[in-house]
């Protein structure tokens, strides 16, 4: 059987000079994070430290509905939402088409392009 857990990350976006605000959803497939900063089941705020301070919010969802409904509880006003999927075989995460928001509802994006 095989399991599946949404890590959101929510990362001050340093590139804009008011606000800005990156989500990011990776999608562990048969394996765990590596690190378990997130909230299981909410987002939770990231404690600070020298390593990462652009990171505000994590968790840790088993559906991706339940993820993209903490984004949009959390954040009313992200339009975009970055995604990543880390299957068990990969030694690194691989991009995925982002979610774009569209009304009420989150549709795929145009999927990255690989040279």
């Amino acid at each position: 059987m095989s399991t599946t857990v949404f890590r959101v990350e929510v990362f001050r976006d340093e590139t804009r000079a008011v606000g800005g605000v990156t989500v990011e959803i990776t999608a562990y497939i048969d394996r765990v994070p590596e690190t378990d900063m997130a909230g299981p089941g909410y987002l939770a705020r990231v404690p600070q430290s020298v390593w990462n301070t652009r990171m505000l919010y994590s968790g840790d969802f088993e559906e991706l509905k339940d993820a993209l409904a903490a984004v949009a509880g959390k954040f009313a006003d992200i339009d975009r939402i970055d995604c990543w999927e880390w299957p068990i075989d990969y030694e690194n995460k691989l991009q995925a088409a982002p979610l774009l928001r569209s009304g009420a509802k989150w549709v795929p994006g145009e999927p990255p392009r690989f040279r």
